[in-house]
């Protein structure tokens, strides 16, 4: 026989470890680095990699030698999301419904979201123009890549449902 049995299950892991090492380099940015430190005010614990071609990594100036916008107002980048809509009623929220996560009062313009950290500014184009809303809460741990847009009336926030959208995120 050509191969025997034992040669084949050596080329079968082998093609099974080559396959998942490509769709690793197929759904990862091309180069990766190790975090010089961990921000944990990013989500759900600490991050083990920084892609330096992320505009979050604090050692791309030294990599690539580019520099991040100056200016507070303008576009870092651009992504899509889920963005949501609440209220503060108490069926949506903990017992201090116009309290959010890090003591704020809500207000027209706060986002809460765990997928960016408290400050972080961000518009929605498509919808408000260049109205900037602020992330001051933060939502359950299961919605990770999600925003959800405060309002004040209830029955704007059922009008918005639950919308892919894009969304300039703001230095």
């Amino acid at each position: 026989m050509f191969l025997d049995k034992k040669s084949l299950l050596f080329y079968k892991r082998l093609l099974f470890v080559i396959s998942l090492f490509v769709a690793f380099v197929q759904t990862n940015p091309h180069k990766v680095l190790l975090a010089a430190e961990v921000n944990l005010d990013y989500g759900r614990g600490p991050v083990a990699l920084a892609w330096v071609n992320h505009p979050d990594n604090p050692i791309i100036n030294e990599i690539t030698g580019d520099t991040l916008p100056a200016s507070n107002e303008t576009d870092y980048y651009t992504t899509y999301i889920t963005a949501t809509a609440y209220t503060s009623r108490a069926e949506e929220t903990d017992d201090s419904p116009f309290i959010a996560a890090w003591g704020d009062h809500v207000f027209w313009g706060m986002i809460a979201s765990n997928a960016f950290p408290k400050g972080t500014k961000i518009q929605i184009p498509d919808y408000y123009g260049s109205k900037v809303f602020v992330v001051l809460d933060r939502m359950n741990a299961r919605y990770y890549h999600h925003i959800d847009i405060w309002m004040p009336e209830l029955n704007d926030a059922r009008a918005w449902g639950s919308r892919y959208i894009k969304i300039n995120v703001l230095k």
